[in-house]
């Protein structure tokens, strides 16, 4: 049987089997072009999964933070003594290097008619250790000798920063304490309230 083709070229006749070699060379070069577009396209549209994928991936590997705000607490009436400061105790949940910031909010009243020279002092402590943190020291308040005079208030709110390396799951704290070497403090407190806050933050770094 012969099949004539409208776009022969005049006079020359398509055979079945001219037809069917034609459309299964058209047929290879369709599947031969499929990876040059569906390339493109894959690179562009990316795995449906991988949003998701990355997401979960940022939140597993999201550093541990946190803080601890403390509550107003007086400080012991004996100098050179470190009082924990509630509300302040935070537990460092891996090991690694963490970034500790402290801030501070302290005052104390000197005695009537004496010449003060006092201080307030905090500090990281690592309960789990027994030991305070490192170069974590933070003056907070101070005054310098005054001559005799009506009571004084000093008071300032100070912040600093430590880093502690850890190899176990560690609790810290915040301590204070009001020191003097001449005269006499009356009264001496770490404060939070809503003029400012106390508080121990920390960050995971590695």
């Amino acid at each position: 049987m012969t099949i004539h083709d409208s776009h022969a070229a005049p006079g020359h006749q398509l055979t079945r089997g001219d037809r069917s070699a034609l459309e299964t060379v058209a047929v290879l070069f369709g599947l031969a072009l499929m990876p040059v577009i569906t390339a493109p396209l894959a690179s562009l549209i990316g795995p449906a999964t991988d949003s998701k994928q990355a997401a979960a991936e940022k939140t597993a590997t999201a550093p541990d933070h946190g803080r601890a705000i403390g509550h107003t607490t007086a400080l012991t009436t004996t100098t050179r003594r470190w009082t924990p400061v509630t509300h302040t105790t935070v537990t460092l949940k891996k090991r690694g290097t963490y970034e500790v910031t402290q801030q501070v909010r302290g005052q104390f009243v000197t005695a009537r008619n004496r010449s003060t020279h006092a201080w307030i002092i905090s500090r990281v402590f690592n309960l789990t250790a027994g030991v305070p943190v490192k170069e974590s020291n933070l003056l907070v308040a101070t005054s310098a000798n005054h001559p005799p005079a009506i009571n004084r208030d000093y008071g300032t709110t100070a912040s600093g920063r430590a880093f502690i390396d850890i190899d176990r799951p560690t609790t810290i704290r915040l301590e204070a304490m009001q020191a003097w070497d001449a005269g006499t403090v009356t009264k001496s407190q770490i404060i939070t309230d809503s003029n400012g806050l106390t508080q121990l933050l920390y960050k995971e770094l590695a």
